[in-house]
């Protein structure tokens, strides 16, 4: 079997990551330490920004970003409904409306201009995802969160070291929420999350609201969560992301490598943006007959899923927050699936993932309709 993601890690990465385990169990200090402070240096460093601050998951992340900025009840948010239904979950658990918006039809990103046509007097904030690990076009959603006196959230929870124009992604906006859930390409060994900003007084905010809202022990001048990375996270992603830069690389190699070879079958690929890197996340096809090549690959023993099969806006749980159809969505909800790519994928195995996908499309001659969609 060919996984879609293997989370094995080689010797040496795994021997540096059991040593710093070792080191803070023999610290007896688990919650808000040393190692917690050394990662978000490290990684505030590694976006390029000032701050950088530990939560439990990129869904807190999230949510303590719209709480920080004074996004709340009855505030607008603009987002996009092909993401992870968490990130609309996040706004609905401010009290806030999350209002969606259609993707862009090459780079299935949020499309400003549909974005446009439903800002209101109350709208307050956009949350621009960079789906799959590939950039937005900040440079537009900055233009128009000025023009509108927007805040900006980044949703860079699979975009771990992709650039637009120069620039890290998750320093742009007033705050950008990272996930570190295991499959991410800087994963924990569980559940944790990431806010990034420029701002002290969102920076303050969010150490405050993470831990309860306590000013001093056991003195909570605010309502606050509890919601902190602890100390062994920290301290195996303080290791992991010194071979991030690495295994990016890898995955980009990967996915030239399939673009390259699954040319003159009628698939498509995510598009990026000029001046822009994604660090391929997910790798994936689109094709109208997904169900079909997907049960195929199955069969053939290589690991395939769908991200996301069901927009979140027709979902039973966000029926309060209705909208008008989203074609280019819901096109793409029934038309991509995510094949193989993680660093450890080796030729040899990519190359029966590409002669299969070939092989597929060589025995199922589509319509001219299907072939133009």
């Amino acid at each position: 079997m060919i996984p879609l993601v293997d989370l094995t890690l080689d010797k040496k990465l795994l021997d540096k990551i059991t040593k710093e385990i070792t080191r803070v169990v023999d610290s007896k200090n688990y919650i808000l330490g040393a190692k917690l402070e050394f990662f978000e240096d490290k990684f505030a460093n590694f976006i390029g920004v000032r701050y950088a601050i530990g939560v439990g998951n990129g869904t807190d992340a999230l949510r303590l970003s719209l709480r920080a900025l004074g996004i709340g009840r009855g505030d607008k948010v603009l987002t996009v409904s092909l993401t992870s239904p968490f990130t609309a979950i996040s706004i609905v658990e401010e009290g806030a409306i999350p209002v969606f918006c259609d993707v862009d039809e090459r780079t299935w990103t949020i499309d400003v201009s549909d974005a446009k046509k439903k800002i209101d007097k109350k709208t307050k904030a956009i949350i621009p995802v960079h789906l799959f690990g590939n950039p937005c076009d900040m440079s537009s959603i900055m233009e128009f969160a000025k023009e509108h006196n927007l805040k900006v959230i980044e949703d860079a929870c699979q975009a771990h070291g992709a650039k637009y124009q120069e620039k890290m992604i998750g320093s742009f906006g007033d705050a950008a929420a990272f996930s570190f859930y295991p499959t991410k390409n800087l994963g924990a060994f569980g559940d944790g999350g990431m806010v990034t900003t420029n701002n002290p007084k969102v920076a303050k905010m969010i150490k405050l609201l993470r831990h309860g809202g306590q000013t001093k022990r056991f003195w909570h001048s605010i309502l606050g969560t509890n919601s902190r990375l602890d100390e062994i996270q920290a301290a195996i992603l303080s290791v992991k992301l010194n071979f991030l830069d690495e295994q990016n690389r890898k995955r980009e190699q990967l996915a030239q490598r399939y673009k390259n070879k699954l040319v003159n079958i009628p698939v498509k690929f995510q598009e990026v943006l000029a001046d822009s890197w994604t660090c391929n996340h997910l790798f994936i096809l689109r094709t109208p007959v997904r169900k079909k090549l997907q049960r195929s690959l199955l069969n053939r023993r290589i690991g395939c899923d769908v991200y996301y099969p069901y927009p979140i806006h027709l979902q039973p749980a966000f029926k309060n927050y209705c909208c008008e159809k989203l074609p280019v969505t819901e096109k793409l909800a029934k038309e991509i699936l995510a094949i193989p790519i993680y660093p450890g994928l080796t030729k040899e195995k990519q190359d029966y993932v590409i002669e299969t996908v070939k092989k597929f499309f060589g025995q199922h001659k589509l319509s001219k309709a299907q072939r133009v969609s």
